[in-house]
């Protein structure tokens, strides 16, 4: 991947931990987890990259939706190295990260996580 690559992807992650927490949560509520069809339609929204979803996918959704995604799209993305490499780079290297940690990191790159909480269920389940 050269230099301008690299740039693009960090950039991309950086919005999707700044800008796609609100997005997710004023369409479909509060969640753990989101479908991968949620992510995507919120990353469009947002008008955000859609080159690196992966990464978003890894983040906002848990593992098997993520297979899922992969037979959809025919790609072989490993869930837990896209963790460890968004971990490692935003989240002191834990891969335990979560809605709440996301919404945290987004705060903290001037993101507006006044209004996000993630605790609890809500949403609509994939509609919209």
């Amino acid at each position: 991947m050269g230099l301008f690559d690299n740039f693009k992807k960090k950039r991309a992650i950086k919005g999707y931990i700044e800008k796609l927490p609100n997005v997710l949560v004023n369409d479909y509520g509060r969640q753990e987890y989101y479908t991968q069809l949620q992510v995507r339609r919120s990353i469009e929204r947002a008008g955000l990259n859609s080159q690196h979803q992966h990464y978003a996918l890894a983040m906002y959704t848990n593992h098997p939706e993520f297979i899922a995604y992969q037979s959809e799209i025919h790609e072989n993305f490993s869930y837990e190295e896209l963790r460890e490499e968004v971990g490692g780079a935003y989240f002191s290297g834990s891969t335990d990260f979560n809605c709440s940690s996301v919404i945290a990191a987004s705060a903290s790159f001037g993101g507006d996580s006044s209004s996000i909480d993630c605790s609890g269920g809500g949403g609509d389940g994939g509609s919209n």
